[in-house]
């Protein structure tokens, strides 16, 4: 059998997946000498029987130069007609452009509008959330796939365009897009919404969400309106979901010394997005996976990615790189100012456990022969993150905080609705600080290894991790030689980061009294990450850790619980029955993780009757559904596969599976769709299930696998 977390596997890989898109430049094809779009006028129509986007796109531009053409990025456009001052136009298309020819003359203004109708494979994507066929989430993503796949727009992020954006859609769905929204008015079945923004963005931060929500508003300090998106079924997880956003919020203002630029701040979840989460301008989008209640809070939550996102508002948004050379002023900013947002929340200790961390990585990339200058546009995400989160953190200490945080200040309001370059930040702190910046420059941006040494300077100027490498040392040390000092980690006050790390290196002695002494006062803090970080390191099952493990069953974390309850049903071999029943009837939830963990130990017990342990196969057999998050559907898929219990509607999800649009679950499903067909049992049934397919649909496949 397999017994995995999938829960925290999945919740660490999908972190990893948010850093994943921004390593792909935003450059394109420029005609910025040439024309200047001032602003955008957009007007959208959702057909709720069709995945085809039309509307209307008005530009506002001014001629920079003589040109007998120009151009708006586009793609997959199935109807155009282009007017420019209000009359007709000759206009080309090549899959890529519409290209407008006119007379332009030099300083001249003119009104080009688009009529358009498209119907795009990326970028925008319609999302069946309950799987009845139909659509009924939509969900655009700007970044890394271009805005253009479904709006007439201009792709090169250096010209920035003010936008009002107007979206019409059945009126059972709400509309959320950039900007303010103005009104709403009933047209026919359908409600238009419709938007206003007064600071210009780059393309690619244009976002649309149209679906089934609820909001809860609150209000900043400053009297900034936030917008808190929830699925109408979610009421009672959005204060965990959205715990700290307006400590955090108020925090980055006071912090970078900047008000928030815009008037309202929104963020959404939606279903299977692709990225953890992405900072359109006053609209943040985010994956649904992170929508949690009270328990999983501690299992995996969202307040990393909210602070990163929140501070992209101003690093990123206000503010924007010229080029991908530039990428960290735009990740290693956000990466820097989410850590202090989660410093107010969680401690010193805290940040500086993230900064050693990330230093680890950072030492690893480059003793693999894989570290890239922070200026390297084609550099790690690693890189652009956590590299350029600790640059500033290293400025920071050289520069001092009052001319860090003015030379910080100034940049904002300098380049504000800008683009910017890293030698226009380096200027501004070289003028504020009075220092010259270029040996910093070739020690932390354009060196190809990360400054270790120097890291481990600014790592020792904190207390606690002096503390943390004295314990870590001890991990090469016999145990009692150890003792004391896991003795002194657990004295009040506790420190958790260091009694996790005890709790390490417990696993490396062999078990005796003292140990399991040990894990007992460890656990006796009643903190949930300790308790969590006990389960997660037992390997086996232990009679003396049995009173303390049934504890554990009720933990507020999911992970705890799914833990506990395997070393219990492992250690009680013949009591397993009983095991699982007492510990699923003190439940009031399960997450689905836990759920299939629990149902998967049931089918390995005796003393179950045939029909129950078909409902148990059941109740993992239906995560492999499209309704359920990629993140779960692996880990049903897995769980089947161990159990050699993959049914007709599991295959048929796998194949829905292989055509999906994230690619890190598609590639992973056609993994599992290989491997299965290499085998004979499984074969059979893939070819039985393509036989009552659509001959275009069977086709597709058969190509795809070459079968």
């Amino acid at each position: 059998m397999y017994f995995a977390y999938p829960m925290k596997t999945f919740f660490l890989w999908s972190i990893a997946s948010l850093y994943s898109i921004f390593s792909i430049a935003q450059d394109s094809p420029s005609q910025i000498d040439i024309v200047d779009f001032k602003t955008a006028a957009v007007d959208i129509y959702v057909n709720e029987n069709s995945e085809i986007i039309s509307g209307t796109v008005s530009y506002n531009l001014t001629i920079l130069k003589d040109t007998p053409s120009l151009f708006i990025d586009a793609k997959n456009i199935t109807r155009y007609d282009v007017k420019v001052d209000g009359k007709p136009v000759k206009a080309d298309y090549n899959e890529k452009q519409i290209v407008v020819e006119s007379r332009f003359r030099e300083s001249a203004t003119h009104d080009i509008s688009i009529e358009f109708s498209t119907q795009p494979n990326t970028a925008l994507y319609h999302i069946d959330k309950d799987n009845d066929g139909k659509w009924d989430q939509i969900w655009t993503q700007g970044q890394g796939k271009y805005t253009s796949n479904w709006l007439p727009s201009i792709d090169d992020m250096n010209d920035k365009i003010v936008w009002d954006i107007s979206i019409t859609v059945p009126s059972q769905y709400r509309a959320i897009s950039n900007g303010v929204l103005l009104e709403t008015t009933e047209v026919d079945k359908n409600r238009k919404w419709q938007f206003n923004m007064d600071i210009p963005m780059s393309s690619y931060l244009v976002a649309m969400v149209v679906g089934n929500y609820e909001v809860e508003k609150k209000m900043s300090a400053s009297q900034k309106q936030m917008e808190l998106y929830y699925y109408p079924e979610d009421l009672q997880k959005a204060e965990p979901t959205y715990r700290h956003t307006i400590k955090m919020f108020d925090f980055l203002e006071q912090e970078i010394g900047i008000e928030y630029p815009w008037k309202v701040y929104k963020q959404i979840p939606v279903k299977d997005f692709l990225y953890s989460g992405m900072e359109n301008t006053t609209a943040t989008i985010y994956s649904d996976q992170f929508v949690v209640d009270d328990i999983a809070f501690n299992d995996g939550n969202y307040v990393t990615v909210n602070a990163h996102e929140m501070a992209h508002q101003w690093f990123g948004n206000l503010v924007t790189e010229t080029s991908g050379k530039h990428h960290w002023l735009q990740e290693g900013f956000a990466t820097y100012y989410s850590m202090l947002a989660e410093q107010e929340i969680y401690g010193e200790d805290h940040y500086y456990m993230t900064l050693f961390e990330n230093a680890e990585s950072l030492i690893a990339q480059t003793k693999a022969g894989r570290g890239t200058a922070l200026l390297d546009p084609k550099a790690s995400s690693l890189t652009f993150y956590q590299h350029g989160a600790w640059a500033l953190h290293a400025l920071r200490d050289e520069i001092g905080d009052v001319d860090f945080k003015l030379s910080v200040r100034t940049y904002l309001k300098q380049y504000a609705g800008r683009n910017v370059t890293t030698d226009d930040f380096l200027k501004i702190v070289s003028n504020t600080s009075g220092k010259d910046m270029s040996e910093f420059k070739n020690r932390w941006l354009t060196n190809t290894q990360f400054p270790s040494a120097e890291a481990l300077q600014l790592l020792r100027k904190s207390n606690f991790i002096e503390q943390y490498f004295q314990l870590a040392a001890r991990s090469i040390s016999s145990f009692d030689e150890s003792f004391n000092s896991y003795k002194e980690t657990l004295r009040s006050p506790v420190n958790e980061l260091l009694v996790e790390e005890m709790i390490s290196q417990l696993i490396l002695h062999k078990k005796n009294d003292r140990i399991i002494e040990l894990y007992k006062e460890a656990a006796a803090t009643g903190n949930v990450k300790v308790r969590q970080a006990i389960a997660l390191s037992l390997q086996n099952y232990d009679p003396a850790l049995d009173k303390l493990l049934r504890t554990m069953l009720n933990d507020q974390s999911y992970l705890t619980r799914e833990s506990a309850l395997f070393l219990l049903w492992q250690g009680n071999p013949m009591d397993r029955p009983s095991v699982l029943r007492n510990a699923k009837e003190s439940w009031n939830s399960m997450s689905p993780s836990l759920e299939m963990a629990w149902n998967a130990l049931a089918l390995n017990s005796s003393d179950f009757k045939n029909n129950e342990k078909y409902d148990f196969l059941q109740g993992i057999s239906k995560f492999t559904s499209p309704e359920y998050s990629p993140q779960t559907r692996t880990a049903a898929f897995d769980y089947l596969i161990n159990l050699d219990a993959m049914g007709t509607q599991n295959y048929r999800d796998l194949i829905d599976a292989c055509f999906h649009h994230s690619w890190r679950f598609y590639k992973n499903s056609r993994d599992i769709f290989e491997a299965l067909y290499k085998k004979d049992e499984s074969r059979v049934l893939i070819d039985r299930i393509l036989s009552t397919m659509p001959d275009d649909e069977q086709k597709r496949i058969r190509d795809l696998f070459k079968v």
